[in-house]
């Protein structure tokens, strides 16, 4: 065990594993980046890398498509968007862990992305 510099207290290694995931989970749209980056991670290791551009070339077309205030659970995706979110599920469809999910994938990165700028 290490002491605390600042408390004198000792800490485990279950402690500062503990005070990070508090950390992390106090972070504005923390859930929405662990999703986004996770999905990303599975689709780099699943697709081609041709496929993999794509997908992220179309993830990125589809969140600028989204409106600043757009709310996933209220709002329908503008046509342009939809269409994007289309042509993905049909290149996606062969892949049990990544179909189904891009608008998902698109929603996370969108709020991932408002969060980020409404920090700095």
């Amino acid at each position: 065990m290490s002491a605390n510099k600042k408390t004198g207290k000792a800490t485990s290694g279950t402690s500062v594993a503990k005070d990070f995931n508090n950390v992390l989970q106090g972070t504005l749209a923390f859930e929405a980046m662990r999703f986004t980056a996770n999905y990303a991670r599975i689709a780099q290791a699943e697709l081609r890398a041709c496929d993999y551009e794509e997908l992220m070339s179309n993830v990125d077309k589809a969140v600028k498509l989204l409106p600043e205030s757009f709310a996933p659970n209220a709002d329908e995706w503008p046509a342009e968007a939809e269409e994007v979110s289309q042509r993905m599920e049909g290149m996606l469809k062969d892949y049990d862990k990544l179909a189904g999910g891009f608008k998902a994938f698109a929603e996370n990165a969108h709020s991932a992305g408002v969060a980020t700028r409404r920090q700095q």
